[in-house]
């Protein structure tokens, strides 16, 4: 082979890895979406379980519409989240952008631990947000501030996203995730004021981080309807995990729904 078929033959695998790469790029970024991973928009309704109160043994069962949509690679819902993207690098494998998410709170008398408390009320974290695209899967970062002000904390994550099973009739992710809540969040919703301790005394907690593992998974029904779920774990940060209000240390999330993919 001669010196110019050499960099011919060397010039056309730099160009196949590069479309390869980007090709993988666009499938790990519509998979990896959380709750739903699916490739289009997607409208369901689900039924989630989690913790009635900040660490309870006792879930709480709730029906939520689920949305997932895109608009023109510059706004999105996703679940309960929405945001928008003011960044988009070249081959879109990054994102710079705002995010707003709810943060649901309580009812006190939901658990032997909490009763006599005052209710801890819903609130929305808002704030900066980045995704990294890689062939391996999709990197979120987040920070957020509580801008309703019911704690007036602050909140970060930091989650991976792999796409695990591909297909068009079964898709699965798993997902890892890493987030920090700082003192006036965590005590706010884990802590006990002073008027609500035997002796007077305030029970703060203190801001620390927590960790969570899971999957998320679709599985497609007829030409445009699916099955949705997901089940994840959290591994509560020292600080809430030693609060008054916990019974435990491991938190479980799960969720299942059904949708129409439009």
């Amino acid at each position: 082979m001669t010196p110019f078929q050499k960099s011919i033959f060397s010039t056309l695998l730099a160009v196949l890895s590069l479309v390869s790469d980007a090709i993988a790029q666009s499938v790990a970024e519509k998979q990896a979406q959380p709750p739903i991973p699916s490739g289009s928009n997607f409208l369901g309704l689900g039924i989630g379980a989690f913790p009635k109160t900040s660490g309870s043994s006792d879930l709480r069962v709730m029906a939520l519409p689920v949305v997932q949509y895109n608009w023109n690679n510059i706004a999105y819902i996703s679940g309960l989240k929405a945001g928008v993207w003011g960044f988009t690098s070249e081959d879109r494998s990054l994102r710079i952008g705002l995010y707003a998410e709810p943060r649901f709170g309580y009812n006190a008398s939901d658990n032997a631990r909490t009763a006599g408390m005052a209710d801890r009320e819903f609130a929305i974290d808002a704030g900066p947000s980045m995704r990294w695209t890689t062939p391996a899967g999709v990197v979120n970062l987040e920070y957020g501030f509580d801008v309703t002000g019911r704690s007036h904390g602050q909140a970060a994550q930091m989650q991976f996203i792999r796409p695990l099973i591909t297909g068009q009739g079964f898709r699965l992710n798993g997902l890892a995730a890493a987030s920090w809540q700082n003192a006036a969040m965590n005590d706010y919703y884990w802590g006990m004021r002073a008027s609500e301790t035997p002796d007077g005394l305030a029970r703060n907690v203190g801001a620390g981080v927590s960790f969570s593992a899971g999957l998320t998974g679709l599985y497609a029904i007829g030409g445009s309807g699916a099955v949705f779920f997901g089940v994840s774990v959290n591994r509560l940060s020292n600080t809430q995990a030693n609060s008054p209000v916990a019974e435990r240390s491991y938190t479980p999330l799960m969720y299942l729904g059904y949708g129409w993919r439009m």
